[in-house]
């Protein structure tokens, strides 16, 4: 198991966590897509607090002998992404490798090897979490949708992840809808411009 480790294991069990914060709050948990997870939305419960990290009972695993995994997380409005968290499986089981990927929500696949990544990053086998992998965050701005991709495995039968957790920056930004109000009788003191039919088309906007 992941969270069992010798005297010699060279893990470090915290981190002090400074700067960024982690973006937990602003992914739609919902969301979240899977590509070759063995159980379906999986993907979903290994994105949890730092504080639940090791919590082993949620993990997604690739299908066996197939150890490719990609896993597309929208957010609830645009985020600045600047490092990465995770921890994978034992016996070889731990992604060798991550490729990244920003608002590519249709990428597959079958697409995903003719799709230029903004970082492809080596990863180490980390049973607590500890090794935090910084990203290019000059290219990971106002992100709508991450995708990470995971090629490869460490020669295991399957890939097998137990956490993922993204640092960054949050905003608080939502797209308002513009309501629009028809009028059948328009007032043409209230309106520039009025159809020949007598409807007029306002759009308004909130502290408008």
């Amino acid at each position: 198991m992941p969270g069992v480790h010798g005297p010699q294991c060279g893990c470090v069990h915290e981190i002090d966590l400074k700067g960024a914060q982690f973006l937990l709050p602003y992914i739609n948990l919902e969301g979240i897509r899977g590509l070759n997870e063995q159980v379906q939305n999986s993907a979903r419960t290994i994105f949890k607090s730092y504080e639940d990290r090791l919590d082993e009972t949620k993990f997604c695993r690739s299908e066996e002998d197939d150890p490719e995994l990609m896993i597309h997380i929208p957010f609830k409005s645009p985020c600045k992404i600047s490092s990465l968290h995770l921890i994978g499986g034992d016996n070889g089981r731990s992604p060798a490798s991550v490729k990244i990927y920003a608002d590519q929500e249709n990428l597959d696949f079958s697409t995903v090897h003719d799709t230029p990544c903004i970082q492809e990053v080596e990863l180490v086998t980390d049973f607590h979490g500890a090794v935090e992998y910084p990203l290019k965050v000059t290219k990971l701005q106002n992100v709508t949708c991450l995708t990470l991709f995971f090629p490869q495995n460490m020669g295991g039968d399957f890939l097998e992840l137990f956490y993922i957790g993204l640092r960054g920056e949050g905003s608080n930004y939502q797209r308002r809808a513009v309501v629009t109000v028809y009028e059948a009788n328009a007032n043409p003191a209230d309106h520039e411009v009025a159809s020949e039919h007598g409807v007029q088309a306002t759009a308004l906007e909130e502290g408008n």
